[in-house]
């Protein structure tokens, strides 16, 4: 392969961060506008919401996004079916399964009463954790930065063409 995957795992570490941001705006959203009581549960609401735009991201059907998260537009990014077929909400929840699952463990504890609350609560988050650490190497060690998730969806992160 004459090209480098560097500058693209460059860019998708960084794209990563930005969409990372954007679902914790949108778990912040619910907790702020809640009264004093219900935060923790409107957190964990948020967290959910959150935790959706991570799994259907690179599934988003907007023709001038391309079919990706909007942290891949803004870095020049996307992902690519390597059987040549278009991106679908299957698809972005199949690669974004293990992610959007950490997001979806840590929305679930928040929501049945506070992670400290539920036998091995942190154990939960630890292991969610893992997970998405485990697929950050996996991007970083594999030859052409593949993790998990595009491994199952049979996916790679290309440069885009605008």
């Amino acid at each position: 392969m004459a090209r480098s995957v560097r500058p693209v795992r460059v860019r998708r570490f960084a794209a990563a961060l930005l969409d990372g941001t954007l679902a914790l705006l949108l778990a912040l959203a619910p907790a702020a506008l809640a009264p004093g009581v219900l935060k923790g549960r409107m957190f964990g609401v948020g967290l959910l919401l959150g935790a959706a735009y991570l799994l259907l991201r690179d599934g988003l059907p907007y023709a001038e996004w391309g079919a990706r998260s909007l942290g891949k537009r803004w870095l020049g990014i996307r992902p690519y079916r390597v059987d040549g077929e278009p991106m679908a909400w299957s698809t972005s929840m199949r690669r974004n399964a293990t992610v959007a699952g950490a997001a979806g463990v840590w929305a679930l504890l928040y929501l049945v009463g506070g992670y400290k609350g539920i036998p091995f609560g942190d154990i939960l988050l630890y292991l969610a954790l893992a997970v998405l650490v485990a697929e950050a190497v996996l991007v970083a060690v594999d030859p052409v930065g593949r993790r998990l998730g595009d491994r199952w969806a049979a996916t790679r992160v290309i440069e885009a063409r605008h």
